[in-house]
């Protein structure tokens, strides 16, 4: 019986998530060939990678800042695992003497 347990449980729990917890996490950096990067917090990814990198540049473009190149990880599924690789992230564009600019807008708002 218990044998049989174990998968009910897990098949129940998978089907019981939010919806926007199977699109997975990730985050976004964009660079417009100078010193200064632009990254966004850690969000539910709700749109392909595609339109999100897209969307970033777009945000950038309304502020001046034009010929952005977007880039954000495949969406995963373990948000401590996005966490850490934001944090990556910034800590190499750190190293490299590059200026961060958090972006702050609801596209890429963490608390979705």
């Amino acid at each position: 019986m218990r044998a049989f347990a174990a998968p009910l449980l897990v098949a129940l729990f998978l089907m019981c998530r939010p919806a926007h917890a199977s699109s997975g996490w990730t985050f976004c950096v964009a660079d417009a060939g100078g010193k200064d990067i632009w990254i966004t917090g850690v969000f539910p990814a709700i749109r392909d990678r595609e339109r999100l990198e897209a969307d970033l540049k777009s945000y950038l473009k309304s502020r001046g800042v034009s010929g952005a190149v977007a880039q954000c990880p495949t969406p995963n599924d373990d948000k401590v695992e996005m966490v850490n690789a934001q944090f990556t992230a910034a800590e190499f564009h750190h190293k490299l003497g590059d200026t961060l600019h958090e972006v702050f807008t609801p596209e890429f708002d963490p608390r979705r």
